[in-house]
C-alpha cells in the first residue's frame, strides 16, 4: 500500500547560472597625433564597464566597453602622459531553463595585461578580462513534512530555512557638479579617477527600500600640461535611493549590494581655463535579496508498526542567510622602488582587489590580494610607477558555520596612505572595508516515498503488556522503539524519560 504524503513549500533563491566568460583584448595602435612619442611606459591599466545586460528567452546579453589607458613619459620626462584607447564589447550566456522573473548580477575580472611599445609610436597590446555573470530565480523547493496513516511513525528533524520573500533590482543615476575650490589650480586634463560606493543605513518598509551611502571620487588632475603639475582632490557625495522590492519589510533579513556600472569625469574647463569644476555623471546599480527564516520540519525517516516499510529519499539542500556584517580593517606592507630612489609620492591607488571566503573549523575566513600601485618621483625628479600584491587574511565575527558557506566579499580600500621609509622603501597601509551576506547550506536527507509491503507483516508479542530491553548509554530511542513496533512517545512516557538518547546503561520497560 502507497502512503501519501504531505508536502510543504519553501520560496528560495536558487541559482540558475554560475558562469565565466573571458573576453581577449588584442590591440595593435598608433598614438593619436596630438599624444608625443613615449620614451618610457610607466602603467597600462585595463577598465572595462558593463552598459547593459538583458534577459531575453533562453540567453543573457551583456554589453560594455573597454578602456585601455596608458601612462608614459615623453622625451622630456617630466611630465605623466596618458592615451587612452576604448573598445566595445558583447558576450551571451545560454539559460539551461528560461523561466520569468530572472534576476542577472554581472561582474568584471581583468585577469592579465601585456604591453609593449613597437615603436615610439605605436602599441602592441594583449590582455583578457572575465564576464561573470550569476542569474537567480524565485523557485518553491518541495520537502516532505508528514506521512500520513496510523501505523507510521515518523522522524521528524528541524532545520532553519532562508525564505526568499523577493528580489529587487534597480539602476539609478548619480550626477554632480563638483568644485576643486578656492586655492587650487585649474585642472587642464584628468589623469585618473576612480568612483567607489559604500553602502550607509538602509530602511526597509512595504515593499521599497530606502538605502544611503556615499560615492566617493579621487581625481588625480594636471594643472600644467608642459610642466606635468599635478593636484589630487577626493569628493564625498552623499546618496539616497528608493529601491522597489516587492515583498521586502521592516521584518526581513536583506543582503544589499550596489554596484558601479561605469561613471564619466569631464573637466567645465574645457569651456572656461579658469573654471575649478568638474562634472560626474555615473550610473550605479542597487540588487536586493530579502529573506525572512522559516522553521521546516523535514521527515528524514519512518517505519511502520504492521508492515515492512519501503522508503525513498532524496537529499535537500537547506539554505540560510546566517549573517550580513560590516567591518573595517587595515593592512601594511613595504615596497621596494629600486636603486633610483625616491623623493615624493603622487598618487597611491589600489588597482584591483581578489578574495576568497572559506569556512575552517567552523570560523568564516577571508583571504585575498590587494593590487596596490604608486606613482611617484624618483631621486632625479623623474616619474615612475611601482606595484605590489599585498596578502589580506581576515576573520570576521559570524555565527558558526556547520555547512558549506557561500559569501562574496564586496572589499573596498577607503583610503591608503604611505610612508618614506628610506632612499628607495615605502610603507603602504590600506584601510580595508569588507562588507558580506555569508549563506549556510546544509544537505539534508528526506522521504520522498513510503510504501508498505502487505505481505510482509511484522510480528508482535502480544503475549506480554512490557518487554525488557537492556540498553546501552547512547542507543537512540527511534532504532529501540523501530525495534519493538512501537513508538518512540510509548517508550519515554513508560520509563519518564525526556531525551531521544540513552544516558547511562541500564533497563529499558518497552510497552508492546
Amino acid at each position: 500500500m502507497e502512503y501519501s504524503i504531505k508536502k510543504d513549500n519553501c520560496p528560495v533563491c536558487e541559482t540558475v547560472l554560475e558562469a565565466a566568460s573571458e573576453q581577449p583584448v588584442d590591440l595593435d595602435f598608433s598614438l593619436p597625433d596630438y599624444c608625443p612619442d613615449i620614451e618610457r611606459i610607466l602603467k597600462c591599466r585595463m577598465c572595462p564597464s558593463v552598459t547593459s545586460k538583458s534577459i531575453t528567452g533562453d540567453r543573457l546579453d551583456v554589453d560594455g566597453v573597454t578602456v585601455i589607458r596608458l601612462y608614459y613619459l615623453d622625451s622630456k620626462k617630466q611630465a605623466v602622459r596618458l592615451c587612452e584607447h576604448t573598445s566595445p564589447f558583447s558576450c551571451s550566456f545560454t539559460l539551461k531553463n528560461p523561466r520569468p522573473d530572472l534576476t542577472a548580477c554581472v561582474k568584471l575580472r581583468t585577469d592579465y595585461l601585456n604591453c609593449r611599445a613597437v615603436s615610439p609610436r605605436r602599441l602592441d597590446i594583449h590582455g583578457a578580462f572575465s564576464v561573470l555573470a550569476s542569474v537567480y530565480s524565485k523557485t518553491n523547493r518541495e520537502y516532505c513534512s508528514e506521512i500520513e496513516g496510523e501505523d507510521i511513525q515518523q522522524r521528524t528533524h528541524s532545520e532553519l530555512v532562508s525564505v526568499l520573500s523577493g528580489i529587487g533590482q534597480q539602476q539609478f543615476s548619480v550626477s554632480e557638479v563638483l568644485d576643486i575650490g578656492q586655492g587650487k589650480s585649474s585642472p587642464e586634463s584628468i589623469l585618473r579617477s576612480e568612483l567607489a560606493f559604500h553602502l550607509g543605513d538602509s530602511r526597509a518598509i512595504d515593499d521599497k527600500l530606502m538605502l544611503k551611502g556615499e560615492a566617493v571620487l579621487r581625481v588625480l588632475y594636471v594643472t600644467d600640461i608642459e610642466t606635468g603639475a599635478q593636484d589630487y582632490m577626493s569628493f564625498n557625495i552623499p546618496v539616497s535611493q528608493v529601491i522597489d522590492v516587492q515583498g521586502i519589510s521592516d521584518n526581513t533579513i536583506n543582503d544589499i549590494s550596489v554596484d558601479v556600472l561605469n561613471f564619466d569625469v569631464t573637466l567645465k574647463s574645457e569651456f572656461d581655463e579658469s573654471s575649478t569644476l568638474i562634472t560626474l555623471d555615473a550610473r550605479l546599480l542597487a540588487t536586493v535579496f530579502a529573506f525572512t527564516e522559516q522553521d521546516a520540519g523535514i521527515v528524514d525517516d519512518a517505519y511502520s508498526t504492521n508492515f515492512e516499510l519501503e522508503l525513498a529519499y532524496r537529499p535537500v539542500p537547506v539554505t540560510r542567510l546566517i549573517t550580513v556584517f560590516d567591518m573595517n580593517s587595515s593592512v601594511k606592507d613595504e615596497i621596494n622602488t629600486g636603486d633610483g630612489g625616491i623623493t615624493k609620492v603622487i598618487d597611491l591607488w589600489c588597482d584591483s582587489i581578489s578574495s576568497i571566503a572559506s569556512s575552517e573549523n567552523g570560523k568564516l575566513n577571508i583571504r585575498g590580494k590587494l593590487n596596490c600601485c604608486v606613482l611617484a618621483l624618483d631621486g632625479s625628479g623623474i616619474p615612475f610607477c611601482s606595484e605590489k600584491a599585498i596578502d589580506f587574511s581576515l576573520s570576521p565575527d559570524c555565527p558558526e558555520i556547520s555547512g558549506a558557506v557561500n559569501a562574496k566579499p564586496d572589499i573596498s580600500v577607503p583610503s591608503l596612505s604611505f610612508r618614506i621609509t628610506g632612499d628607495n622603501s615605502i610603507e603602504l597601509k590600506a584601510d580595508i572595508r569588507v562588507r558580506a551576506a555569508v549563506y549556510e547550506t546544509r544537505t539534508c536527507r528526506a522521504v520522498v516515498s513510503a510504501e508498505g509491503l502487505e505481505d510482509r507483516r511484522r510480528e508482535k508479542d502480544f503475549t506480554a503488556a512490557l518487554t525488557l530491553y537492556y540498553a546501552d548509554a547512547g542507543e537512540s530511542l527511534w532504532n529501540i522503539a523501530r525495534l519493538y513496533c512501537t513508538s518512540v512517545e510509548a517508550v519515554k512516557l513508560e520509563n519518564n524519560m525526556t531525551d531521544d538518547v540513552i544516558q547511562a546503561r541500564g533497563m529499558v520497560l518497552i510497552p508492546m
